[in-house]
């Protein structure tokens, strides 16, 4: 901005004390009279922008933050689905091992994804915890799976799984009949099979029960149904082969199964099955301290035992009685009804009056022998001595050749020889 000329001072000044300026004495800044740089225009106040420009731009914002979002919430719902999926099918391959810890990893498993899926996954875990309520007398598992029935159970398709969970708690109970209607729910399914089948065991049909028990066994990757299979073919038909391929299959599926273990080792108790087989399994069973629960453990001990004393060993058969920490009114029990399968023979009877820490309910064989121990067997008696003979052969053959030499002795003469002898002489 250019300065205005200073006034000469040689100029005199006006009558009333001021110069008198000149039209070129002050010139306007350059912003104003147009030659400097244009000034940007502020809106007045109460004039609207453009509305064309401002509008585009909020919709595509708007648009923008949506799919943002959309994409949020699919990503979110597949990877809930993914979780979901791969959960359940880890939960499923657990409880097929038809074991206590099978069955709890299960439940602990499902436990969230429940919350997410109230149907299909509470169903499952409902299912984990009625088995540990039935085979493991888990009460407390009983009540929580009742209680995740309950959605399940209102819905306009009960899930299969819900129908299983029913069934078991109602077989817990000995509502075989609800239990038989729960299972015909969920029918198609290879642990329906193994279900009806553990129901007919209860009502005593052994017939009923080899049939389900063979359509269960179907699936080799389920070792619930191949035991069932292996029961009821010891059990109604007395099949030991077929018994003894089902229990080893459950066992190669399921190490730690107990019915398995169990029914192979009434078979060695039979005398249809290697004993040593059965000791492997049994003694497999009996350290698995932290999956099996102590009856279980318990009731493996005393058919271990019972094989220990049937091999002549009584010390390890008290060793491992020992092992189960048994109360002593039950270690007594136990030990007695280890003498009696060891001494029994023929088809495997269980022993009555089980206390609840030597019993399993993978062990349902009907207890038919008392807890009493048989008499000793007699000894035999001593083999009678030989008879002595009074002579030898010898002297047989001399006594009887003297008889034939010697010459007999006369008679004496009659009285009537006598007399006519003499009326001869006159």
């Amino acid at each position: 901005m250019r300065k205005p000329p200073l006034p000469d001072p040689a100029a005199a000044p006006s009558e009333d004390g001021f110069v008198e300026l000149d039209d070129d004495s002050y010139a306007p800044p350059a912003d104003l009279d147009g030659d400097g740089p244009p000034r940007p225009r502020v809106p007045a106040p109460g004039a609207s922008r453009p509305p064309g420009r401002s509008r585009v731009t909020l919709i595509a914002g708007a648009g923008v933050v949506l799919l943002i979002g959309a994409a949020l919430l699919a990503y979110r719902a597949h990877h809930r689905h993914q979780a979901l999926q791969a959960g359940m099918q880890r939960a499923e391959e657990l409880i097929r091992l038809d074991t206590a810890a099978g069955y709890r990893e299960a439940a602990d498993l499902l436990e969230p994804l429940a919350a997410l899926d109230p149907l299909e996954a509470a169903s499952l875990r409902a299912y984990a915890l009625a088995a540990l309520h039935v085979d493991y007398r888990d009460d407390g598992a009983g009540a929580q799976a009742e209680a995740l029935l309950v959605e399940p159970g209102r819905a306009a398709e009960v899930p299969r799984w819900a129908s299983l969970a029913s069934g078991m708690l109602a077989l817990s109970r000995r509502s075989l009949g609800d239990a038989t209607a729960a299972s015909a729910a969920a029918q198609g399914s290879p642990f329906a099979d193994a279900l009806q089948a553990r129901i007919a065991l209860a009502a005593g049909s052994l017939a009923a029960a080899a049939d389900a028990a063979q359509a269960a066994a179907a699936d080799r990757a389920l070792p619930a149904g191949l035991a069932l299979h292996g029961d009821t073919a010891r059990r109604a038909r007395g099949d030991a082969a077929t018994a003894r391929a089902a229990y080893a299959a459950a066992l190669t599926a399921s190490p730690t199964h107990p019915r398995a273990a169990y029914g192979l080792a009434k078979l060695a108790l039979a005398g249809d099955a290697p004993a040593a087989d059965a000791v492997k399994a049994l003694e497999r069973l009996t350290a698995d301290a932290a999956g099996t629960p102590a009856p279980e453990r318990a009731r493996a001990a005393l058919h271990l035992a019972a094989l220990r004393i049937r091999a002549g060993d009584r010390a390890a058969a008290a060793a491992a009685l020992d092992g189960a920490g048994l109360a002593p009114g039950a270690r007594d029990w136990a030990g007695r009804a280890a003498e009696v399968e060891a001494r029994a023979r023929g088809p495997y009877r269980a022993v009555a009056g089980a206390p609840p820490s030597v019993s399993s309910a993978c062990d349902d064989d009907p207890a038919v022998v008392a807890a009493v121990l048989p008499p000793e067997p007699r000894p035999e008696p001593p083999p009678r001595p030989a008879p002595v003979r009074k002579a030898t052969a010898a002297k047989a053959a001399a006594k009887a050749g003297t008889r034939k030499t010697a010459t007999p002795a006369k008679k004496p003469a009659s009285r009537t020889a006598a007399k006519r002898t003499s009326r001869t002489a006159r």
